[in-house]
This record gives C-alpha cells, sequence and structure tokens, in this order.
C-alpha cells in the first residue's frame, strides 16, 4: 500500500518562521546583531530542501513519472517567471541608474550553469536554480529502488563534502568560493536526500523537550561558531543538527502550532522567499535618494521593512494566484 498522506501543520509553521529569518539572513541588521541573526539563521535553506525530499518520499509502489514530472514542471514554472521578472528588473535599474553591469562572461556562465551562481539574476535565487537541478535528478533516480535504499549513504557523503570543503578546507588555510559546495549537487541533494531519509523512517521515540533542546542549544553553538571560526560559510556545521532537531520535532507534531504563522509558511513562503530581495535592492535605492545610510535608526528598520512590504506583496500574489486557478477551473 502507497503511505497515506497526512497534512503537517507544524512542518508548514516552521516554514513560516523560516522564510522571515531567510529575510533576516540577506537583509542583515547592522552590526553585531546581523552577524548574529545571520548565524542562526543558517538553518532555513537546508530546512527548505529537505521538506522537498521529505514530500518527495513514497513507500510502494514508488512515485511515479508522472508525480515526479509535475514536481519538476512546477519549480520550473516558478523559475522562469521569477527569472524573466529578475532580468527586467536589472535591466530597469540598469537603464535609469546605470550602475549594475549587464555582462555575462563564459566564465559567469559556466558558473551558473554548473554551481547556480547568479550574476545578472539575483544571487538569492540559486536556491531555485538548485532545487529544479534537484527535482531532475529526482525524475530519474526517484523511481528507482536503490536511491532509497542509498540515500542515507548519500546524505552522508553529500554533508560531510560540505563540512569538509567549508569549514576543513578553510581551518587549514585553503580558501574556497562558497558555490563549490554551496549549489544543487552537494547542500541541494545533500538536504533533499535527508528529508527523504527522516521520511523513510518510522515515528521516533525522541521526545519534544530533548528535540528542543537540541535545537536551541546548537542554535547557541552556531554563534559560538561563528565566532571561533570568523567567517559565514553559508551552512554552519552546527546547523545540521540544528535543523534535523527541528524537522524531527514537525513530523512528530503534525497538529501542532496551526495559525497565522502555519498560514503563512502554507501560502507564501515560496512568494516571500522570490520577492524579498526585489523588496530589499528597491529600499536601498530609496535609502540612497534620501541619504539615510548613516542613519543607525533607519539600518536597523530596513530589514523589518523588507519583510513587512514582502509579507504584503506575497499575500497579494497569493490571492491572485488563487483566483486566478479557480477562474481557470471553472472555465474548464
Amino acid at each position: 500500500m502507497a503511505t497515506q498522506k497526512r497534512y503537517n501543520y507544524c512542518i508548514d509553521f516552521i516554514k513560516g518562521i523560516a522564510c522571515i529569518f531567510v529575510v533576516f539572513l540577506h537583509c542583515e541588521f547592522p552590526g553585531t546583531l546581523g552577524i548574529a541573526v545571520q548565524a542562526i539563521s543558517r538553518y532555513c535553506v537546508p530546512f527548505f530542501f529537505m521538506v522537498s525530499g521529505y514530500y518527495c518520499y513514497k513507500s510502494t509502489p514508488p512515485i511515479s513519472l508522472e508525480n515526479r514530472l509535475n514536481k519538476v514542471k512546477h519549480i520550473l514554472t516558478i523559475t522562469i517567471y521569477s527569472s524573466l521578472f529578475y532580468i527586467l528588473f536589472a535591466l530597469l535599474q540598469y537603464w535609469i541608474w546605470g550602475d549594475i553591469s549587464l555582462s555575462i562572461s563564459k566564465k559567469d556562465l559556466f558558473a551558473f550553469v554548473l554551481f547556480n551562481q547568479m550574476k545578472v539574476i539575483v544571487s538569492q535565487m540559486w536556491f531555485l536554480y538548485a532545487l529544479l537541478y534537484v527535482y531532475i535528478v529526482f525524475l530519474w533516480i526517484g523511481g528507482k529502488e536503490w536511491f532509497k535504499r542509498y540515500s542515507l549513504l548519500i546524505t552522508t557523503v553529500c554533508l560531510t563534502l560540505y563540512v569538509i570543503l567549508a569549514q576543513g578546507l578553510h581551518l587549514a588555510g585553503i580558501s574556497v568560493p562558497n558555490f563549490i559546495y554551496k549549489n544543487w549537487l552537494i547542500e541541494g541533494i545533500g538536504f533533499f536526500s535527508l528529508g527523504f531519509v527522516l521520511h523513510q523512517r518510522p515515528k521516533n521515540n525522541v521526545s519534544n523537550s530533548v528535540l528542543l533542546i537540541v535545537f536551541f542549544s546548537f542554535t547557541l553553538l552556531s554563534l559560538l561558531e561563528r565566532y571561533l571560526l570568523g567567517r559565514d560559510f553559508g551552512v554552519n556545521i552546527c546547523s545540521i543538527p540544528q535543523v534535523i532537531a527541528l524537522f524531527l520535532y514537525g513530523i512528530n507534531n503534525p497538529n501542532k502550532h496551526k495559525g497565522v504563522l502555519q498560514k503563512l509558511g502554507k501560502t507564501c513562503s515560496m512568494f516571500i522567499y522570490i520577492l524579498h530581495p526585489f523588496v530589499w535592492h528597491s529600499l536601498e535605492r530609496i535609502y540612497g535618494a534620501m541619504q539615510i545610510y548613516k542613519n543607525e535608526l533607519a539600518m536597523y528598520m530596513m530589514p523589518i521593512l523588507v519583510l513587512g512590504i514582502t509579507i504584503i506583496l506575497s499575500i497579494a500574489c497569493y490571492k491572485v494566484q488563487s483566483k486566478v486557478f479557480n477562474h481557470s477551473a471553472q472555465a474548464c
């Protein structure tokens, strides 16, 4: 029998929190607060990869080719429209201010195709392309029994490579560009397959108290890791147990945390991810025009303003999308 899909309110609740921290991760608060928030927020993008892998799991029969194709088509549509939006945004900035480069070298194209490193499209959109690549890989291997059997090994290899290429080589005095490990193959496949692995396991016996203690302990340790290692690596070592504990808490409590944040995570998390760089960079232009970059209060307010405006735009986009789809369904 195929596994029954049960709606999980708690995972959507965590998605709601994670998409808020993603905004603060990119549009940073000034000074020490910004560094601290960035350090504790590094679990967010891995969490979204894990959600994708978790919902791709099916016991028997393997997830159908049609379902895998639908997942690819869905993320491809989102990626195309988001890319066109940011290309137009780049062109608009170029025509008005002329202070951004639209030239793309062969090296830039290579880094984009292989490592999802963006130049004209805002760098935060790497996640969409990485997720698209991961779904394409899953289209090929998702129906194969060996993927289920070796998914834990795949997770272990990818995350070990991440730690070695990021923190390990840094400690050895070797500098590696973060897109070498922060891409679809290592971070994307690693955390996607981790979500897939966690769905294979029966409900664990770890109590909520222990999981929350682990999560908050490693959240604090991520601050210490950032202080000791002295730079940002994309995903901290402490982020791995941090996100596993949080995800297990979500799995164990599917009916908890219904409410505003849960609804935000369910309906708007992708819109928030896509729209926040647009709001952020637009607000930077406004700050520049008003010459308030040296105003400390204004700089502390920027991330909050970006979050608020992004949420409003995301809710509006969701409502428009819902009306369009409802109209199309009625027309059919």
